[in-house]
């Protein structure tokens, strides 16, 4: 059993690769936010409609992590075994699965934006500015889907900071035509909320060319040689979907849960002004996970590594000193934000009353995040050696089984809105524990994929 006891050496080792993933994941989100505030002019609908919008998204992006694990996974393991053949499989293969698999998640996507949003209780002017953002979105699946894929490839050998330069044109570019789209500049009419939808799908796109460019040059570990789309290797395809379908549908179990949950705040005595408060939550909320998935995807690869070399010790004092160093960073920022809970609130929402409730809302939201990003950064360590399954089963028990009934039951007795807020903390809550039992059973380390 490796020890406790602090270990700099391999704190670094374990930032060296999160922070530049930290920047990275600041940079992907902070655009939710931007649009959160550009939109602030137009209205409390829009602003809802953003907020419930970004919640469906979150489905798709879950959806490309039964990709994007699965690369991270056996590329770091081939890198870390020295095994070329396995890690440019891993890389044909997963492209092949974005076009394959993005195209039919587009159509359901696009024909589904309405009933999403009726199921989570959007009233009709939300909708109006909501189902056509969503319809545009969709249409981008395949570039989201092809950046999120490409960045998985880099990280899995070790080189975090390419993709950290990617997003950062991206996301700059990506602003400029949000503001452009939404407002109207020049000779361009204003679209509103839709207007963010094409500019945050045409900047992907650009994001995607860079991407090509970038792998077919190739790095030390990694390039990208042109085949037909079909033709696809299934032994190995089974293998990455195997390692990455767990987390993508824990994913979308737990975003659902979350449309779910989003529906009965809206069904509820406070309804819209819930819905803008929680709304705003989860948009900051995304902000302080930020941290947890970068630690995630270190965890994953670092492990993934060890592992592939062999050294199971190593491995599991790189996952112990990973949710010893996230622990401490999450506590801080736990504390800042409910120093912060009530100014941030008042940044997105305008009615007073509201931004009480939102204040509210984003301390609860706070505890929950410190469980909820433990658990994250446990599940990177699953990931790198391959043994998902546990994240599916977890995620359903937590979040329809315990989050959703106890939901149910604490808005029937109208404690509200502390009840479905009670009811946020202890779902991660429990996970954390399952997570962490299952941790220092030391199983996951002698599966092989």
């Amino acid at each position: 059993m490796p020890s406790d006891r602090p270990d700099p050496a391999t704190f670094r080792r374990i930032w060296s690769l999160a922070w530049p993933t930290v920047l990275y994941s600041v940079l992907e989100l902070s655009l939710g936010l931007a649009d959160l505030v550009m939109v602030r002019g137009l209205g409390q609908d829009a602003t809802a409609a953003i907020g419930l919008t970004r919640q469906i998204a979150f489905l798709l992006e879950a959806a490309a992590l039964a990709i994007a694990t699965g690369v991270i996974t056996l590329v770091s393991q081939g890198v870390g075994s020295g095994n070329r053949q396995q890690v440019d499989g891993v890389i044909h293969q997963s492209t092949r699965l974005v076009f394959l698999l993005g195209v039919p998640v587009t159509l359901v996507g696009y024909l589904a934006s309405r009933p999403l949003l009726l199921v989570m209780q959007a009233s009709s002017e939300t909708l109006s500015h909501g189902v056509p953002y969503l319809h545009v979105y969709f249409l981008g699946t395949v570039f989201l889907w092809g950046n999120f894929v490409s960045a998985a490839i880099l990280r899995g050998t070790g080189d975090a900071m390419t993709p950290l330069k990617v997003v950062t044109a991206v996301s700059l570019l990506n602003i400029v035509l949000n503001y452009a789209l939404i407002f109207g500049v020049g000779p361009l009419p204003p679209y509103g909320v839709t207007g963010a939808a094409l500019g945050t799908v045409a900047a992907r796109a650009v994001g995607c060319v860079i991407y090509l460019v970038l792998l077919a040059h190739g790095t030390r570990h990694v390039r990208l040689r042109l085949r037909p789309v079909w033709g696809l290797d299934w032994t190995l395809t089974q293998r990455i979907l195997r390692v990455g379908m767990p987390p993508a549908l824990a994913g979308i179990a737990r975003n659902g849960a979350r449309v779910v949950f989003l529906g009965m705040l809206g069904a509820s005595a406070l309804g819209a002004s819930m819905h803008a408060a929680a709304g705003v939550g989860l948009q900051v909320r995304l902000f302080s996970v930020l941290p947890a998935l970068a630690f995630q995807i270190a965890t994953a690869t670092l492990v993934g590594q060890a592992i592939g070399a062999g050294h199971l010790d190593q491995a599991e004092a790189l996952a112990r000193r990973s949710v010893q160093l996230l622990s401490m960073i999450m506590a801080g920022v736990v504390a800042v934000t409910f120093l912060l809970a009530r100014p941030l609130a008042a940044l997105f929402i305008e009615d007073p009353a509201v931004v009480t409730l939102g204040a509210t809302v984003l301390r609860w939201f706070a505890v929950a995040q410190f469980f909820s990003s433990v658990s994250i950064c446990v599940q990177g360590a699953l990931m790198g050696a391959g043994d998902t399954k546990p994240i599916l089963r977890y995620t359903i028990v937590t979040q329809w089984g315990l989050l959703l009934s106890l939901t149910f039951i604490l808005v029937e007795f109208g404690w509200e809105p502390e009840g479905p807020l009670l009811a946020w903390v202890l779902a991660p809550l429990v996970q954390l524990v399952l997570m962490q039992r299952l941790l220092r059973s030391g199983r996951w380390k002698r599966l092989r994929v």
